[in-house]
């Protein structure tokens, strides 16, 4: 299979890091030039675009955006990825509920 390749714009708009997706016998290879994907941890970029959020990509090829999911789908790759996501959105939950816990305690000893 041919790479598929992506490239997303950086944040401080001085070009774009590339992501190179293969499939090997293991699964997927899926690397980011971006300096957490060059040191071997997970990045924004990989995530958001194995999510479907496409809206970072410096150009979006629809058929590449495809092959991407077809490549993933089911794969332990993405099971990983869907149960970071919901335990970002767990944290970011209770991170809530503990500012509004924190209100009522300021406000009951506030008398």
């Amino acid at each position: 299979m041919t790479a598929l390749i992506f490239s997303v714009s950086r944040s401080d708009g001085e070009g774009v890091y590339r992501m190179e997706a293969t499939k090997t016998p293991r699964g997927v290879r899926f690397t980011c030039t971006c300096p957490e994907g060059v040191a071997d941890q997970h990045c924004e970029h990989r995530l958001a675009l194995l999510l479907g959020d496409v809206a970072h990509l410096a150009s979006v090829d629809p058929a590449a955006v495809e092959a991407l999911k077809g490549l993933t789908r089911g794969s332990p790759l993405m099971h990983a990825v869907h149960r970071l996501a919901q335990a970002e959105a767990a944290e970011a939950e209770a991170r809530a509920d503990l500012e509004r816990a924190r209100q009522v305690l300021a406000t009951i000893l506030g008398g």
